[in-house]
C-alpha cells in the first residue's frame, strides 16, 4: 500500500513539471555592491540607457555593472529620492520626498522647493515632457519650465484631508495625466496659455498607472482597475477589476509583456507579477526575486534587462533576452538527454520523461516501469542467467524501484537503449520497454555496423553477435589492443572510436581493436569525452587537460590543441560541438572556443549551476542537466557576435593620494584628456568605467604608459596605480579583455605630463655650464696643486708612522730580552747570564743601528737574525736547529726589506713552538724571487702549530709588523699568510721588490 501511495505522489509531482516555468537569469544589487540604500524608491533610464537609482539614503548610478553615488551639495538637507526623470535638454531631475526637486547638469544642482514655488517640499512623481517638468507632490502638481526654471502651480486643486497626493502621470493625445490616492483621475488643460486641473473620473484609491495599448491600468486598494481610455474620455466608464496585491509600477517589455511591482503592506501579496488577459500571474520565483516589498519596475530595451527596485533588498537585474532558461524539473537529477524528432527523451533520477515541442512533459516511464520488467524478464526466463562463472558481472536482482541509478540512454536504430544498475533496457519510440538484457554496463555502443559492445569494468570488452540471447565474443583485458575503463565512444562512416580514462584511445575496425596508445600513435592516456564537429574530425578532451582536434579523415592528424592554461576552469564537465565552436563545460562555466579565442559564459550570464552531469545539442540548444534541472541555451544567440567596451571614462583621479577637485568632472566623468603633475606630484591613482559591454564580471584590464612598454598583468579591477613616475610625458593606454565577446579593445585614454624639477629644466643647466666653464681652469689648476700637497703630506705621514711603529718594536724586543735574563737570574746562572748580557747588549746595538732605516738589505737582516737565534737558543741548550736558505738569483747586498720585519715571526718559533720536553725542534727561513717580480720569505717549524694558543695568538710584533706593511706597500694586498697544521706552523711573507 505504501509503495503505491510513494508511486501515485511521484505521477503527481513529475505530473507538475509541464506547468513550471523556465527560471529566467537574475543578478541582485544591493548596499554589498555599493548602492546606498536598500530601499529603492525610483528607477530611471536615461538617453545613454544607463540606470539611475533613486534609494531612501541618496541616489546611484549603475553602469555596466558599476555604481556611481551622486554627491549631493550641502545646501540640500534631504536625499531621500522618490522618483528620477530627464528633460530634453540631457539635465537630470530627482523628486525628493521632504526637501522638493533638484535639477543637475551634471556639474551642478538647482534646487526648487516651497520657499520658490512648489506647493510642498514633499514630492512623490516626475513627469518630463517637451519644455516642462511636471512635479507631483502632496498638495498637487507644479509646473516647472526646464529653459527658465520658472514654477507655475495649477488651479483646480481638490484637497481630501488637507491633502492632494499625486502618485503617477502618463500622456495621451498630447494631454498629461495624473492619478491621486483618493480623487481619482485628473488632467491638465489650458486656457488662455495658462494650466487648469480637471478631473476626468472620480474613484477611491489611485496608487499607480500603467499605460499599454490603449488601456489604463490604476492601482487599488487591493487590485487593479482596467479602463478603457477612450471609454474615459466619453464618459463611457466600464471597469475591469482583478488580481491582488497593491501594485506600485508598471514596465512593458518589447514581448508584449507587462509588469507589475507590487508590495502588499499590510499582507505577504507582494511581489513580481505578469499581468496578461486581465490576470495578475506571480512570477517572483522563475526571474530570481526573493522579496516581496517592490516598488518599481523599468525595461531597458537596448540591454533586454528588466530591473526591479524593492523596499528591503535592493535592485534585481533579470535578462530577458532567452539566451538560457532554466527548468528546475522538479528538482530531479538529470542524468543523460536523447532527441526523438521533434521530441526530447530526459533520463533523471525518477525515470524517463518524453518532451513534446513546448518541452512540456507528454509521458512519463517510471522506475516501477523498469523494476515490473525486469521482474517479467526473470519470471519467464527459461535459460540461465549470467553470473561470476561466466565472466559477467552479476547484478543484484533484489535492488527496488526507488533504488534504481540510471547511466545513459543512447539511440540506435528504432530504439533506445538505456543502462543502468539492474541491467540494460530497451525501449520503442512510444516509451515502451521491449527488451532486457541482464548485464550490467557503464557504458555501452554499438559500432558503425550495428554491432552491440558491452564494456565489463576491468574486464575487456564483449562484441555481441546477438545481444537478447548473450551470444558475444569477449576481447580480453590481458590483449594490450583490448579497450578498457571506456567512458565515451563514438561511430564515424567506417570505424569506432573509444576513449579510456586510462588507456587512451581505442578504435574498432573490421572487428579488430586497435590502442593508439600501446601503438605508439598518440601518447594521451587519460581521456573523459569525446565528440565530433562538423567537418567530421575527432575532438577528444581530458578530464584534467587538454583538448585536441583530430583529422582522421585519411590518417590520423593532429589540428589543434587547446591548451589546459587557456581553458578557465580546471575539471572538464562535457564537451559539444556546434558550427565552428567547441562548448568546454568546467566548473568555472562553459569555455566557447573558436579560431584560438576563448569565450566564456557562466553564473553571471544566467549559468548559476555550472556543476554539469549531462549534455546535449538539439538541433540550435544545448541542454545541460544538473542536480536539480537542466539549463536549455539558444546556441546561436550565444555564438552571435557581441558589442564589447565601446570607451572609457575616467571616474576619479587621486593624485599623491588625495583626489583632484570635482570641477574637472561632469557627469562623473573626467573632463579632459590629459593631466600634468609637477615632479612631487607623481603618484597617481586613476578609477575608470568602462562602456558599451554587458557583463562586467567578463572584462579585464591592462595597462600600459608607453608603446615601448611592457603591458602590465591583468587585472579584474577598473583601476590603475601609478607609483612615483619619473618626470617624462606619458600616454596612458588600457587594453580591455572581454571574455564575454571574446575580443580585446585599447583605449588611450591620458596624456599625464610629468614636469622636472627646476636643477632638470635646460635653464639650469646652461647656468651650470657658464659657472663650470669660469671655474674650469681655477678648478683644474687648484686640483693638481692639492695633488702634489697630498701626496707629500701623506709621504711624511707614513714616514712618520713608521719611525713611530718601529720604535714600538724597540721596547717591545727590550722587554723580551730583558725577560729572558730575568729567567737566567732566578735559575742563579751567573755565567750563562753574564754571556746573555753581553751577546744581548752587542744584539741591541744593531737594533738601534737599524731603527734609523726603514729598509735593511736582505744580508744585514740575516746577520742581525743569526745574533737574535743564537741568543734565543740558549735558553733551549741549542737544541733548536735552523736553516737559512737563500735563492741564487737574489742579490742578497742590494735587496732591501722593512727593518726588523722577520724578527717578531723567529720570536714566536721559540717563545709557543717548542718546550723543553720536545724532540728534534727544528726551523728554517728561505728566501725566494717569484715570477711576478715578488720576494716570497717561508718562515716554517715543526712545532706545536695544531694547540689551540698558537691559532689564536698573534704577537704585538707580528701585528706591527701587518701594519708596516700595509702603510709600506698599499697595494700589496694580504702579505701575511700564517698556517697551523699538526706538523707545526708555516708563515708566508710576499713583498713587492
Amino acid at each position: 500500500m505504501r509503495f503505491r501511495i510513494k508511486i501515485l505522489l511521484l505521477f503527481l509531482f513529475l505530473s507538475t513539471f509541464s506547468l513550471q516555468a523556465q527560471y529566467k537569469p537574475s543578478k541582485n544589487y544591493t548596499t554589498a555592491d555599493g548602492l546606498p540604500n536598500n530601499a529603492v524608491r525610483s528607477l530611471f533610464l536615461d538617453k545613454k540607457f544607463d540606470l539611475w537609482i533613486g534609494t531612501e539614503n541618496g541616489i546611484s548610478k549603475l553602469k555596466n555593472g558599476a555604481f556611481t553615488n551622486l554627491i549631493l551639495p550641502n545646501t540640500i538637507k534631504n536625499n531621500s529620492c522618490w522618483d528620477i526623470t530627464q528633460d530634453t535638454d540631457g539635465n537630470m531631475w530627482f523628486a525628493s520626498y521632504g526637501g522638493g526637486v533638484y535639477k543637475f547638469n551634471g556639474n551642478k544642482f538647482t534646487i526648487f522647493n516651497h520657499k520658490n514655488g512648489l506647493p510642498i517640499d514633499r514630492t512623490r512623481k516626475l513627469l518630463s515632457y517637451k519644455n516642462n517638468i511636471f512635479a507631483g507632490t502632496e498638495l498637487g502638481i507644479a509646473i516647472i519650465d526646464t529653459k527658465t526654471n520658472k514654477i507655475i502651480v495649477p488651479k483646480g486643486i481638490l484637497p481630501h484631508f488637507g491633502v492632494f497626493i499625486v502618485n503617477d502621470f502618463l500622456v495621451f493625445n498630447d494631454e498629461v495625466y495624473f492619478s491621486t490616492s483618493n480623487e481619482g483621475l485628473f488632467k491638465i488643460i489650458y486656457t488662455n496659455n495658462v494650466p487648469l486641473i480637471k478631473q476626468v473620473y472620480k474613484y477611491q484609491f489611485a496608487y499607480s498607472l500603467g499605460f499599454y495599448d490603449n488601456t489604463i491600468f490604476s492601482c487599488n486598494k487591493g487590485f487593479i482597475d482596467s479602463f478603457k481610455i477612450q471609454e474615459l474620455i466619453l464618459g463611457k466608464i466600464t471597469s475591469q477589476k482583478f488580481g491582488k496585491s497593491v501594485v506600485w509600477d508598471f514596465a512593458k517589455d518589447k514581448y508584449n509583456t507587462i509588469y507589475a511591482a507590487a508590495w502588499g503592506v499590510f499582507d505577504l501579496s507582494g511581489g513580481l507579477y505578469s499581468i496578461a488577459n486581465n490576470q495578475m500571474t506571480n512570477i517572483s520565483e522563475q526571474y530570481g526575486i526573493d522579496s516581496k516589498n517592490l516598488l518599481n519596475v523599468f525595461y531597458s530595451p537596448k540591454k533586454d534587462i528588466l530591473y526591479v527596485g524593492s523596499k528591503d533588498k535592493g535592485i534585481y537585474e533579470i535578462q530577458l533576452d532567452k539566451t538560457i532558461d532554466y527548468n528546475p524539473f522538479n528538482n530531479k537529477a538529470i542524468v543523460d538527454f536523447e532527441a526523438l524528432n521533434n521530441q526530447k527523451i530526459v533520463l533523471h533520477q525518477d525515470g524517463i520523461s518524453f518532451l513534446d515541442a513546448e518541452n512540456s512533459i507528454s509521458k512519463t516511464i517510471y522506475l516501477s516501469d523498469f523494476k515490473k520488467f525486469e521482474i517479467q524478464y526473470i519470471k519467464n526466463l527459461k535459460q540461465k542467467l549470467p553470473t561470476h562463472e561466466d565472466g559477467y558481472y552479476e547484478l543484484d536482482y533484489s535492488i527496488p524501484a526507488p533504488d534504481i541509478e540510471f547511466y545513459e540512454i543512447l539511440k540506435h536504430q528504432k530504439s533506445l537503449w538505456i543502462t543502468s544498475n539492474i541491467g540494460v533496457f530497451e525501449m520503442n519510440f512510444g516509451g515502451e520497454i521491449i527488451n532486457y538484457v541482464p548485464i550490467h554496463s557503464y557504458k555501452i555502443g554499438f559500432t558503425n555496423d550495428d554491432t552491440f559492445i558491452e564494456t565489463i569494468p576491468y574486464a575487456g570488452v564483449r562484441v555481441y553477435d546477438d545481444v537478447y540471447h548473450l551470444k558475444a565474443k569477449h576481447f580480453s583485458e590481458f590483449d594490450k589492443n583490448t579497450p578498457l575503463d571506456i567512458v565515451g565512444i563514438l561511430n564515424t562512416d567506417d570505424k569506432t572510436y573509444l576513449i579510456s580514462v586510462f588507456q587512451g584511445l581505442f578504435v574498432h575496425q573490421n572487428k579488430v581493436f586497435q590502442s593508439l596508445l600501446k601503438d605508439k600513435i598518440w601518447k594521451e592516456s587519460k581521456l573523459k569525452f569525446i565528440t565530433k564537429n562538423k567537418k567530421g574530425n575527432l575532438i577528444i578532451a581530458s578530464e584534467f587537460g587538454t583538448v585536441t582536434v583530430i583529422d582522421i579523415a585519411k590518417s590520423f592528424r593532429i589540428l589543434k590543441t587547446i591548451p589546459k592554461n587557456q581553458i578557465i576552469g580546471n575539471t572538464i564537465t562535457f564537451l559539444e560541438s556546434y558550427k565552428d565552436f567547441i562548448f568546454i563545460g568546467t566548473e568555472k562555466g562553459i569555455n566557447m572556443y573558436r579560431n584560438g579565442i576563448i569565450q566564456l559564459f557562466d553564473k553571471e550570464q544566467g549559468l548559476k549551476d555550472p556543476a554539469i552531469s549531462s549534455s546535449h545539442i538539439f538541433e540550435n540548444q544545448l541542454w545541460l542537466g544538473t542536480k536539480k534541472g537542466f539549463y536549455t541555451i539558444d546556441l546561436d544567440k550565444l555564438t552571435t557576435n557581441k558589442n564589447t567596451v565601446s570607451s572609457i571614462e575616467i571616474r576619479a583621479i587621486a593624485i599623491n593620494s588625495v583626489p583632484i577637485n570635482q570641477s574637472n568632472f561632469r557627469w562623473f566623468s573626467y573632463v579632459s584628456d590629459q593631466l600634468t603633475c609637477n615632479y612631487e606630484h607623481n603618484t597617481i591613482a586613476v578609477d575608470f568605467v568602462p562602456k558599451g559591454h554587458s557583463f562586467p564580471n567578463k572584462l579585464k584590464f591592462r595597462y600600459r604608459l608607453k608603446k615601448t612598454n611592457r603591458w602590465s598583468p591583468y587585472s579584474e579591477k577598473p583601476f590603475v596605480y601609478l607609483s612615483y613616475l619619473p618626470n617624462d610625458i606619458y600616454n596612458l593606454e588600457i587594453e580591455v579583455l572581454d571574455l564575454n565577446a571574446g575580443k580585446t579593445s585599447r583605449f588611450n585614454i591620458l596624456k599625464i605630463s610629468i614636469q622636472p624639477p627646476f636643477w632638470k629644466t635646460g635653464w639650469f643647466y646652461g647656468l651650470i655650464g657658464i659657472i663650470l666653464i669660469l671655474g674650469a681652469v681655477f678648478i683644474i689648476f687648484s686640483i693638481k696643486k692639492r695633488a702634489e700637497q697630498k701626496a707629500e703630506t701623506e709621504n711624511r705621514i707614513a714616514k712618520a708612522k713608521l719611525e713611530v711603529l718601529l720604535s714600538q718594536m724597540n721596547p717591545h724586543f727590550t722587554f723580551n730580552a730583558l725577560t729572558t735574563i730575568q729567567s737566567f737570574v732566578f735559575n742563579k746562572d751567573a755565567h750563562n747570564s753574564a754571556i746573555y748580557i753581553s751577546e744581548v747588549a752587542s744584539l741591541m746595538r744593531q737594533t738601534l743601528d737599524n731603527s734609523a732605516r726603514q729598509t735593511i738589505t736582505i744580508e744585514d737582516e740575516i746577520g742581525y737574525l743569526k745574533t737574535y737565534i743564537s741568543i734565543e737558543n740558549q735558553r733551549f741548550d741549542n737544541r733548536i736547529q735552523y736553516q737559512i736558505i737563500v735563492d741564487e738569483a737574489i742579490d742578497m747586498a742590494s735587496i732591501e726589506i722593512p727593518t726588523m720585519l722577520l724578527q717578531p715571526f723567529v720570536e714566536n718559533i721559540f717563545k709557543h713552538a717548542f718546550d723543553e720536553e720536545y724532540l728534534h725542534p727544528t726551523f728554517k727561513i728561505e728566501f725566494t724571487i717569484l715570477d711576478n717580480d715578488q720576494l716570497q720569505i717561508l718562515i716554517s717549524d715543526n712545532g706545536k702549530g695544531n694547540t689551540k694558543t698558537t691559532k689564536t695568538h698573534i704577537s704585538m710584533g707580528i701585528a706591527i709588523a701587518k701594519e708596516r706593511l700595509q702603510i709600506m706597500q698599499p697595494t700589496n694586498l694580504d702579505p701575511i699568510k700564517i698556517d697551523f697544521s699538526e706538523k707545526g706552523t708555516t708563515v708566508k711573507i710576499r713583498l713587492i721588490i
